[in-house]
């Protein structure tokens, strides 16, 4: 069953639905409040659209097709149903700031229903990410697959140490919303899945991995000790922490700080921490960059890992010397690197680390952000240049296994996960 495009229903204006729990079966995108402006993408599980509302506002739409289960049931995706339930738990949660924070989670303004009872997420519009602000700078090629090598000279306004804290302290401080009040891990933290908006503003998104811890919030007393046994992760392999690698099951919010801390990384570097295909490639990576796990029995960094006759040490600081961070940068590093889930930092930790706090830091941070949005604006400017790329970051859809860190980089089909 083919679905049709959303502009057979464009034309009459009407209210959108604030309690998603309210919208009744019947309710179609007609009924939505907004009008198509452009389809951005289209695949197998689903298509991206703009809708603009009757004041002019832009909002990206996330329109997932019907899958047919094991049992050839067609129905909305387990997913699916997940990313528009945390979603909207999460803004619940935040009605209570009464505030936008410059960092936090893509806001869902809406969920309706569209024909052949597929699932609708109506979510604010970000226009770019920061694996292409980062990473590519505009170099990226639209509608195939392409080899992109390293940029030749760092960014100089993103080498700014000023910059990659005031980047870090609100990655961080997302993170520590989600495991600490929100009690959600994400599961799939990486660049792509950090969307920036047109102010600078910097949106966590692509919910479709995350789970809720497993104890109910009120019996919660430390959310280290929150273990869950999910289903297995289905995410980029090389944000994957060691544990998850190695077959863990049981994992904590550690996966999120260990994906936080390839972010940090790729964000002092301008480019890949790891590159890998495979979970066994991975684990060389990390080892040779970090050692081999501990022989220490209180370590359970190498419960799983086989023995190996040569042991590796750190060559981390020599990947990372002062000349591209501080030895306060490189500890904060380190703990979120920890091989040992146990041992790594936790979020909340890691915002009171010296490096990212301290009236030192707290000096430069209304310069970092002016300076994060000139780059921004720079960014937004390149962007336009090409017509075919404007809008594609929006946002990412669904569950992407694909591997950002291989030699090739992933078609633009596998950016919106369709």
């Amino acid at each position: 069953m083919s679905s049709p495009t959303w502009s057979v229903y464009g034309g009459e204006w009407a209210g959108l639905c604030d309690d998603a729990e309210s919208i009744p079966p019947e309710l179609t995108l007609k009924g939505c409040g907004l009008r198509q402006k452009c389809l951005l993408q289209r695949g197998a599980q689903g298509a991206v659209y703009l809708g603009e509302d009757a004041n002019g506002n832009v909002f990206a739409v996330k329109r997932i097709f019907t899958q047919r289960n094991e049992s050839g049931i067609r129905g909305v995706s387990e997913g699916s149903l997940r990313e528009a339930t945390l979603l909207t738990h999460i803004a619940e949660k935040s009605k209570a700031l009464g505030r936008e924070p410059p960092f936090g989670v893509i806001r869902l303004e809406g969920v309706v229903e569209a024909p052949f009872q597929e699932l609708c997420l109506i979510l604010e519009r970000c226009t770019l990410d920061l694996s292409w602000i980062v990473l590519y700078r505009g170099k990226r090629s639209h509608g195939a697959a392409a080899s992109f090598p390293e940029p030749p000279t760092r960014c100089p306004i993103l080498a700014k140490m000023h910059v990659i804290q005031y980047l870090m302290r609100g990655i961080l401080e997302i993170l520590r919303y989600l495991h600490e009040e929100c009690h959600i891990i994400h599961r799939d933290v990486k660049l792509a899945n950090l969307l920036v908006g047109e102010d600078g503003r910097v949106r966590l998104s692509d919910f479709g991995s995350a789970r809720l811890m497993h104890e109910v919030a009120e019996e919660m007393p430390d959310v280290k000790s929150a273990e869950y046994t999910p289903t297995s992760l289905r995410t980029t392999v090389i944000y994957l922490a060691p544990e998850c690698l190695l077959g863990e099951r049981c994992y904590t919010a550690a996966v999120d700080v260990w994906a936080a801390g390839v972010v940090f990384a790729e964000l002092l570097l301008q480019q890949h921490l790891f590159r890998g295909c495979s979970e066994l490639e991975m684990l060389s990576g990390i080892w040779k960059l970090l050692g081999t796990p501990s022989d220490d029995p209180a370590s359970t960094a190498g419960e799983q890992a086989v023995t190996y006759a040569v042991r590796l040490e750190s060559t981390l600081a020599l990947r990372f010397p002062e000349s591209i961070v501080s030895s306060e940068g490189l500890d904060l590093l380190k703990r979120m690197l920890e091989l040992d889930p146990k041992r790594r930092i936790t979020a909340a930790e890691a915002l009171r680390h010296p490096f990212l706090s301290g009236p030192a830091v707290e000096l430069h941070q209304a310069e970092a952000r002016l300076l994060w949005q000139n780059k921004v604006e720079a960014c937004m400017k390149e962007a336009a240049a090409q017509p075919d790329r404007v809008g594609m970051h929006s946002f990412s859809l669904g569950d992407d296994a694909s591997n950002e860190g291989s030699d090739e980089r992933e078609n633009d089909d596998n950016l919106w996960g369709l």
